[in-house]
């Protein structure tokens, strides 16, 4: 089945102007920029000034963001509890499942498979400037086994996910450790070498 058949996709909010930014009166928005991890704070997005109805491109704990445009096309998970809508803008675009049956971590994780992102690239468009057109991401192919195992799938890849960033952080401590021992050794070869010239010439 295509990603179609078991979510809804709604295209971001098109500003007809500059953004200009409003904390006092502006509505949250969430940009392309704002999706850099495979989660997304719904509590701490920026404001702007956005003219007429939005609520069809409000955002929802659990809705799965996709970035139709750039060299990255992958998505990332909304999550908080904001305490007033928030919208997405294009390139953002807004995928819901249709049911219980389907995880949106699960559809998250499955766009960033690589058969999928083989899909997204034979259906992009443009050079200098990569998009995904919305009909090329509904096309996306997705296999929906069972919740028990969409729920395990998840859990293992946030697992492994979480081991990768331990194990990464190990290897900067080690590198940071190795560079102050080092140094230490420079600096006691040096204190022992300015100590024997002083005995020499005494």
């Amino acid at each position: 089945m295509t990603l179609a058949d078991v979510c809804n996709i709604q295209s971001g909010y098109t500003a007809r102007t500059s953004l200009i930014k409003d904390e006092a009166l502006g509505v949250p928005a969430i940009q392309l920029r704002d999706l850099r991890d495979n989660e997304v704070s719904l509590e701490s997005v920026e404001k702007y000034r956005l003219e007429g109805k939005l609520d069809r491109y409000a955002v929802r704990p659990g809705d799965i963001l996709f970035r139709s445009r750039g060299e990255k096309n992958t998505a990332s998970i909304a999550v908080g509890e904001p305490q007033e809508m928030v919208v997405a803008l294009l390139p953002v675009m807004v995928i819901r499942p249709k049911s219980d049956a389907v995880l949106p971590e699960y559809i998250a994780w499955s766009i960033n498979q690589p058969e999928a992102q083989r899909h997204l690239d034979s259906r992009a468009r443009g050079t200098k400037l990569r998009m995904i057109p919305r009909g090329g991401l509904e096309k996306v192919p997705v296999n929906i086994p069972p919740l028990n195992i969409q729920r395990m799938v998840v859990e293992v890849d946030r697992l492994s996910a979480r081991e990768e960033r331990l194990l990464r952080e190990l290897a900067d401590k080690k590198r940071e450790f190795t560079k102050c021992a080092l140094l230490r050794q420079v600096q006691d070869a040096q204190l022992h070498g300015n100590e024997a010239g002083h005995k020499v010439a005494r």
